[in-house]
């Protein structure tokens, strides 16, 4: 991401005041209904009353502090994207489209990545307790070092490429015939095999 243009700080802005390029820091940002794509911005600690992002592009942005548990971002896209420290609770990113973008510190517990497209992400030290990842199509890696993914739902979705070893879970749905590839540790290993119900003597 570039240098910003400009800090806009402690203001009161509709959502089509931002311009790309600018850093935002916070501010308060009112609803607007309409399509917007963003490109090189930050947003910090700011906040918003919008909660309907779906269709919207997000190409190099980083996003800091906000909360937006219950929002939909289904069909959004995400490309070259940092979003930190966020409160996502049950999001919706349904059908999205994510290309080497890192999710770290965020609570994301029973968002729903299902049916997305996913190059090479990276969630970190994020709460994915619940979370859907069904039926999701993936290229490269998708990691998830110091995530909770308990009972999280990878049904029907291909888990070559995907990285559960330095993540934590006790109980978790994947589909066993698409498994192939998963990296997980020793200890995952026999939790994956309790819920096979392989037994072991």
């Amino acid at each position: 991401m570039n240098e910003p243009i400009e800090t806009i700080e402690d203001q009161t802005l509709n959502m089509n005041q931002i311009e790309d390029g600018y850093y935002y820091k916070h501010c308060h940002f009112e609803s607007i209904s309409d399509s917007i794509n963003f490109s090189d911005i930050t947003f910090d600690h700011c906040d918003f009353e919008q909660t309907d992002f779906s269709r919207v592009s997000f190409t190099n942005i980083q996003w800091n502090h906000s909360q937006l548990a219950g929002s939909d971002f289904s069909r959004s896209n995400w490309y070259n994207c940092k979003v930190r420290s966020m409160q996502l609770s049950g999001t919706d990113f349904n059908n999205c489209y994510l290309n080497n973008t890192e999710f770290r510190d965020c609570k994301l517990a029973y968002a729903n990545f299902s049916d997305s497209r996913f190059e090479k992400i990276d969630y970190v030290d994020c709460d994915l307790t619940g979370g859907f990842f069904q039926a999701l199509k993936v290229k490269k890696t998708v990691k998830f070092p110091g995530c909770r993914l308990t009972d999280a739902d990878f049904g029907e979705t291909k888990l070559k490429g995907f990285e559960f070893q330095n993540s934590e879970f006790d109980n978790i749905t994947i589909s066993p015939e698409l498994s192939r590839g998963l990296i997980v540790n020793q200890y995952q290993a026999a939790i994956l095999i309790g819920i096979f119900g392989i037994k072991v003597e």
